[in-house]
């Protein structure tokens, strides 16, 4: 009788263990799938691309020379198009030999780095009827000129991003790809890239990223909705970034 009452005793601590192990995976599982989808994805973007912003910084600072963050904006590549990122360092100081400082990371899928518009025909992305519009307060684009005068153009190049071989900046051959750039100097400030339509002569850059979710809609285009969703980091002329949670604040 004590031996049944043992094993009914151990069966029962059995089943507790099981049912504490179900409820933690549970837990982890709602978890997981929250991070999967806005917001949590989109926060998950945000400090994943806030993450790569400050190691270009910290490798500019400690290599004493040029390191920039690059987001894809090759509209015909949709699996990397403004969601896939990585960064570049340039070996010596002005010595124009760049090298990729890691093999890139994307973006979790729906969010994707929101773009300014040149040209809605062509750049391959639009916006809803609510999204506030380019230069608006607030202001919902990330910012990415070459000068902070107005009318410069945006910090937009062709590169070579190979995982450990010499970059190309504005390449004309090779698997070329067109990148955003946003470079910080060895002194930590954030300056102008070194595209040919941008130079780092241009000095130092006011410029914020703005993350959103998006989708493709049918006529091929990105689509960016839900800008209540959106979030972002500035960046401040020294080189310094901080994350921004309400859109207004962007």
């Amino acid at each position: 009788m004590i031996e049944g009452e043992m094993k009914r005793g151990f069966t029962l601590l059995e089943l507790i263990v099981v049912l504490s192990i179900i409820t933690i995976l549970g837990t982890m599982g709602f978890v997981g799938y929250r991070a999967s989808t806005p917001p949590g994805a989109i926060n998950a973007a945000r400090n994943e691309l806030h993450s790569l912003l400050r190691f270009a910084r910290q490798q500019a600072i400690m290599r004493g020379s040029n390191a920039m963050l690059i987001i894809n904006y090759e509209k015909g590549d949709r699996e990397k198009f403004l969601r896939f990122a990585g960064v570049i360092v340039e070996e010596e100081y002005n010595s124009t030999i760049w090298k990729a400082a890691h093999s890139g990371v994307y973006l979790p899928e729906g969010v994707y780095f929101v773009p300014q518009i040149d040209d809605s025909a062509t750049d391959g992305f639009t916006f809803d009827s609510a999204w506030p519009a380019d230069g608006s307060d607030p202001d919902m684009r990330s910012q990415y000129n070459c000068s902070n005068g107005g009318g410069s153009p945006n910090a937009i190049g062709a590169i070579e991003y190979p995982v450990l071989d010499t970059i190309v900046l504005d390449a004309s051959t090779g698997n070329e790809q067109d990148w955003i750039g946003y470079q910080f100097g060895p002194d930590g400030r954030v300056k102008g890239v070194d595209f040919g339509v941008c130079t780092a002569d241009n000095g130092s850059q006011s410029n914020h990223i703005v993350l959103g979710v998006a989708s493709y809609a049918a006529s091929g285009d990105l689509f960016f909705e839900e800008s209540d969703k959106a979030v972002g980091m500035n960046i401040r002329l020294n080189g310094v970034s901080y994350a921004v949670d309400d859109p207004s604040a962007l």
